[in-house]
């Protein structure tokens, strides 16, 4: 069953602006973009950037460190079809902002974060030991 949970007043969030709260030890971005509400997880799937204090751009999140981009929407990255960030069900109520709550799992409901396919995965060989023992690399 899902729970919505209230995490900011609209009041606290003006358009344009983003804040991030933690909801069950989990960081979620939750953003006003053109007076219309989106929540994210704040963990880039890149490499981990706090997606809360990047910048929005034609409804896209652009992330403060490497400048990856991600659909407030949807959370489809703009570079790789392959990742996503995670996007949560918001909803307002007697000016109030709510993220959606999975109570049975104890999580954040929304899409999951992707991880690297297996199709990009590879083995790099290992360094040998130099023929000469006297010799270093």
């Amino acid at each position: 069953m899902i729970k919505f949970i209230k995490v900011l007043k609209i009041e606290d969030l003006p358009i344009g602006k983003s804040a991030i709260v933690l909801v069950e030890d989990q960081e979620i971005a939750v953003f006003n973009y053109k007076n219309e509400y989106f929540a994210v997880a704040n963990k880039c799937p890149h490499k981990g950037g706090p997606l809360g204090e990047g910048r929005v751009q034609e409804g896209i999140v652009i992330c403060p460190n490497h400048e990856w981009r991600f659909e407030l929407k949807t959370g489809n990255s703009m570079q790789n079809p392959e990742m996503k960030c995670g996007v949560f069900p918001v909803r307002i109520k007697d000016e109030k902002i709510y993220v959606g709550f999975d109570q049975n799992k104890k999580k954040i409901y929304g899409k999951e974060a992707s991880a690297l396919p297996a199709s990009l995965k590879f083995k790099i060989p290992t360094i040998q030991k130099p023929i000469n023992p006297e010799e270093e690399l």
